[in-house]
């Protein structure tokens, strides 16, 4: 039973959930749980849980990693993680309520910056190819966690591959690189796409800094001591964001 088929009158006020809220029952729907089969694999109890699916409540560390356990899923997921709120922009508003805000650059570098999983995108005989990889962003020689709107002319994206893959092959194709956010339960997130000129790093200095200091981890087993540098010569990204 969810807290849209709760009876209100067990209950001292209506149902106003908030984006926790949300978010849990949405994925509990998604694995076809039930509300007290949850509670159990939480630890918690099954009124304490519909009252979180109710209510826009604020539950702590510890009933946090409980939920996310039971949920299989994190507690950055339950929080909308990588939801990172950005300023500027036109926004187009929809009917429902929802507007499609273009990004400034600055505002997309800040949102890749903390790096993590993008897409990268290059043409081959066939067609367009897409793969994804682990990602950093650097500014200039020093890689950062958080690109200024100074910095952003010097900004790049650097990623690990091994020797005879498709991203080597293409190390030095004009590539695009795309990386997003989206958050089902609240039906918004972003997009942020970069289009530039890919560069196989063979500098032994920059080379050097890189494997010291770009956390860059790919999942796939295997060396991956080949470096690919993205320098943009575009930047664009857009939001989608309830009003």
């Amino acid at each position: 039973m969810t807290w849209q088929d709760t009876s209100d009158a067990a209950w001292p006020s209506p149902a106003d959930p908030g984006d926790l809220s949300r978010r849990l029952a949405h994925r509990r729907e998604e694995l076809r749980l039930s509300s007290a089969q949850v509670a159990a694999r939480a630890g918690l109890s099954q009124r304490y849980l519909e009252y979180l699916e109710r209510y826009p409540a604020r539950a702590d560390a510890t009933v946090l990693r409980k939920l996310a356990a039971a949920l299989q899923t994190s507690p950055a997921a339950l929080l909308g993680g990588g939801a990172v709120t950005a300023a500027g922009g036109r926004a187009t508003r929809s009917p429902d309520g929802r507007a499609l805000r273009r990004l400034t650059v600055a505002d997309c570098w800040r949102l890749i910056a903390p790096g993590g999983v993008g897409r990268i995108a290059f043409c081959m005989p066939s067609g367009p190819v897409v793969l994804p990889v682990n990602y950093a962003v650097v500014r200039g020689s020093q890689p950062s966690s958080a690109v200024s709107s100074s910095a952003v002319a010097s900004s790049a994206i650097v990623l690990r591959t091994g020797h005879g893959t498709l991203i080597e092959a293409h190390g030095y194709d004009k590539v695009a690189f795309e990386v997003d956010h989206i958050d089902d339960a609240l039906c918004q997130g972003w997009s942020v796409l970069v289009a530039g000129q890919a560069h196989i790093v063979a500098q032994p200095a920059e080379l050097r800094h890189l494997n010291a200091r770009a956390d860059v981890l790919p999942w796939p087993e295997g060396e991956r001591d080949v470096w690919v540098r993205v320098v943009p010569t575009k930047v664009t990204g857009r939001r989608i964001e309830s009003q």
